[in-house]
């Protein structure tokens, strides 16, 4: 951080380059460069230097463009060096994950001691891969999200179900085995509204790698819940001899 008006600010910005404390202002190299008849260049050839765009911190702290201006060296020095940690969050934060929306069959009611599919609805955002790339001055920091785990939460009380993908949507005649599935040892009667409300945490392994060197960045899970419960009714069914 830099001292200037007894306020603090960074020394570098990404958009606005190198903090002066002498003046208050930020320094970045204009790209792409003014054509040479550009009145930036105060008289000097390209060759002699380069205009860079100015933007001044005012007595609030308020930001004001000023006219670009030439400089034979670069005020402030050369950019820092990319950070790929910074490049790789970057890069996480333009993936875009979704909420999915849940299924189950039978949809009306399931009955106890019979299994009941679970499954939701897959795409780029809800099932993966998917990936981003943050660019910087020197390298670049790719993100790539895969999924690896779906829990149900099937309301009942119980450990639930442990899935590795989206599940399977149930079609006649598909068996009494669904890939991914929950068998109810109870009854949901005795629920406010006669349901158990199933949710869905999709567990997604980011890792970010370097283009450079290709080099791991770092490797974080990341969890997303299901926005919309699915109701379900669970009945009993009675044996008569």
């Amino acid at each position: 951080m830099c001292s200037w008006n007894g306020q603090q600010w960074p020394c570098w910005d990404d958009d606005l380059g190198w903090f002066s404390t002498a003046d208050g202002c930020y320094y970045h190299r204009s790209e792409p460069q003014p054509p040479a008849s550009d009145p930036a260049w105060d008289g000097h050839a390209p060759s002699e230097g380069a205009v860079y765009e100015v933007n001044c911190r005012g007595v609030g702290g308020q930001l004001s463009p000023k006219p670009p201006m030439f400089f034979a060296q670069p005020p402030g020095g050369p950019p820092p060096p990319d950070r790929p940690y910074d490049l790789g969050m970057k890069a996480l934060g333009m993936i875009h994950f979704d909420s999915p929306a849940l299924h189950a069959a039978p949809a009306a009611t399931a009955v106890v001691g019979v299994p009941v599919w679970l499954w939701y609805t897959a795409g780029p955002t809800t099932a993966g891969p998917q990936s981003a790339t943050a660019k910087g001055r020197t390298m670049s920091v790719t993100a790539t999200a895969r999924l690896t785990k779906v829990h149900w939460d099937t309301g009942d009380g119980s450990a639930g179900a442990d899935c590795t993908g989206p599940g399977t949507a149930y079609t006649p005649g598909a068996g009494t085995e669904p890939p991914c599935g929950h068998t109810y040892r109870k009854a949901s009667g005795g629920q406010h509204d006669q349901s158990f409300y199933l949710t869905a945490t999709l567990t997604w392994r980011v890792e970010a790698v370097r283009s450079d060197t290709g080099a791991r960045v770092f490797a974080v899970d990341y969890r997303v819940d299901t926005d919309q419960p699915l109701p379900l009714k669970v009945a009993e069914v009675q044996a008569l001899n």
